[in-house]
């Protein structure tokens, strides 16, 4: 999993993407990362950005860029504590900066000025997986339809706090129903086959 993120090492603030679930694996390890940092007097200047985080079992690899532009290679365990905090090499940091970010997987759905929704045609990569954030409120009635013009997709929604509103649903199936938060909420859809799908996705807001 990967995620860019401002942080502020100053204030120990990260400012994570509204896009991001709150049950991200990768959330405390970049957390005890962004603190280790700032507590070690290692950056070279105030400030950063999260590049890249790794998750596994066996410990999550963070890399930080600081104010300064110096990268930083962070390893932290489930527990909080961190294995190695380090310079990275120039490989690394090249890696890290050129890395595929969750942005480029994201649309913010906008409506027309007047409009309660929107219908969108788009394309997804064999096997891939794309986000649109909706914003609303709680108590509005949302509708979704996902309709691939061939091919098996499904899709997901998850509430402004990262929890699940609606499980993992066949395209073709439609969704309607009251939401119970405000705020922004996630569509997530994903192309189950191998082949590069044109798909429409349409959003209702009442």
């Amino acid at each position: 999993m990967n995620s860019r993120h401002m942080f502020s090492l100053a204030c120990i603030a990260l400012l994570t993407n509204a896009a991001i679930a709150s049950d991200n694996p990768d959330q405390s390890a970049i957390d005890a990362c962004i603190d280790k940092l700032a507590a070690s007097d290692l950056a070279s200047a105030p400030g950063g950005t999260v590049l890249n985080s790794s998750f596994s079992q066996a410990g999550t690899e963070v890399m930080l860029e600081d104010g300064g532009g110096t990268v930083w290679r962070c390893i932290a365990y489930a527990d909080g504590t961190i294995g190695v905090l380090e310079e990275a090499t120039e490989e690394q940091a090249k890696a890290a900066r050129t890395a595929p970010q969750l942005s480029d997987f994201q649309e913010v759905v906008k409506f027309d000025a007047g409009s309660s929704g929107t219908t969108l045609t788009r394309r997804l990569e064999p096997g891939g997986a794309f986000q649109f954030i909706l914003g609303a409120g709680e108590g509005q009635q949302l509708d979704i339809s996902v309709t691939p013009r061939a091919g098996k997709m499904y899709y997901t929604i998850r509430n402004p706090d990262g929890s699940i509103l609606l499980e993992g649903t066949e395209a073709g199936t439609a969704y309607s129903g009251e939401l119970v938060q405000s705020g922004d909420h996630i569509v997530e859809v994903v192309n189950e086959t191998a082949d590069e799908l044109t798909y429409d996705i349409s959003f209702e807001i009442e």
